[in-house]
């Protein structure tokens, strides 16, 4: 699944481009699918509930001809919980369970806008997924809690005509039971960190980062991902409020293995460590992603 097939999906659930706006397109086939992430799965499964919403919940997976591996995935992931013609739908797979190949998965969890309350249950979850509470939880707590704060606060700007059932936040985790991997992996379908952050009070801050770069490069979206990150406030200035990402980032650190990976429209901010050795990656893509995408990863070995 390519940033060029997700996009199409988010032009079909806006009806542009197609012969006749007044065409509703209600059933998907991933027949031809034969692998995909976590992170491309959450994404692929936010732009179909949007176009659900967009459909007043009347599309239908059809799943006849699927490859089995994808079908049992996404029936653990809670792919089939989100739509309504769906959700009651039960399938057995025995001893093909992914929980037996390894792999455990957080059921996706769909918020609105301020919804914040479900960090608890994701914090239920990934200890029935880990069988074991967590150290340096409040890191993690706090991070996520910020990106979702933060969508209520930026993702979804009024001028930018957003509907109230297009804002909204995606979220899933996945744990390897081998190699001890927790993977968190947040979604939301607004303008996008690189236009946001130029209309945040923290923006005078922010260049002071961008200064240490040329001019004709500091307004990549790569680069203005990179400063926010690395930021020490939140973009509202208020004193009860966590860092946010920088809380992502502690974790990682204590851990001393994992990496913050962040998608924005055409850029791509990537923190990680290796045995307590730091590195920082910026990549700059053709085409963007519609909103921003967080996965972050540890190994709690």
């Amino acid at each position: 699944v390519t940033v060029q097939h997700i996009n199409a999906i988010r032009m079909l659930s806006e009806r542009k481009g197609l012969p006749n706006p007044g065409y509703q397109l209600a059933s998907v086939n991933f027949c031809n699918l034969k692998k995909i992430s976590t992170s491309a799965a959450l994404v692929l499964t936010a732009e179909l509930s949007k176009w659900d919403d967009a459909l007043r919940q009347r599309l239908t997976p059809k799943l006849a001809g699927w490859d089995r591996g994808i079908l049992r995935n996404f029936y653990e992931l809670g792919f089939f919980d989100l739509f309504k013609k769906s959700k009651n739908l039960k399938l057995d797979f025995g001893s093909e369970s992914s929980i037996n190949k390894g792999k455990r998965f957080v059921k996706y969890l769909k918020g609105k806008c301020g919804e914040v309350a479900k960090t608890k249950v994701l914090k239920g979850e990934i200890i029935d997924l880990v069988g074991e509470s967590i150290e340096k939880w409040t890191f993690l707590h706090s991070g996520l809690s910020e990106a979702i704060t933060n969508v209520s606060h930026h993702a979804y700007p009024i001028e930018s005509g957003y509907k109230e059932y297009d804002k909204n936040w995606y979220l899933t985790g996945s744990y390897n039971i081998e190699s001890k991997e927790l993977k968190i992996v947040f979604y939301d379908q607004g303008v996008g960190i690189p236009k946001t952050l130029p209309a945040s009070k923290v923006w005078e801050k922010a260049l002071t980062v961008l200064a240490k770069i040329s001019s004709l490069e500091r307004y990549r979206d790569e680069e203005l991902l990179k400063a926010a990150v690395e930021l020490d406030r939140t973009s509202t200035e208020e004193d009860d409020r966590g860092k946010g990402l920088q809380d992502l980032l502690e974790f990682i650190n204590q851990r001393e293995n994992g990496y913050l990976s962040i998608m924005s429209l055409k850029g791509l901010y990537k923190h990680s460590m290796n045995q307590g050795t730091a590195k920082v990656k910026t990549e700059s893509f053709g085409s963007p992603i519609c909103g921003t995408l967080i996965i972050w990863s540890v190994s709690l070995d």
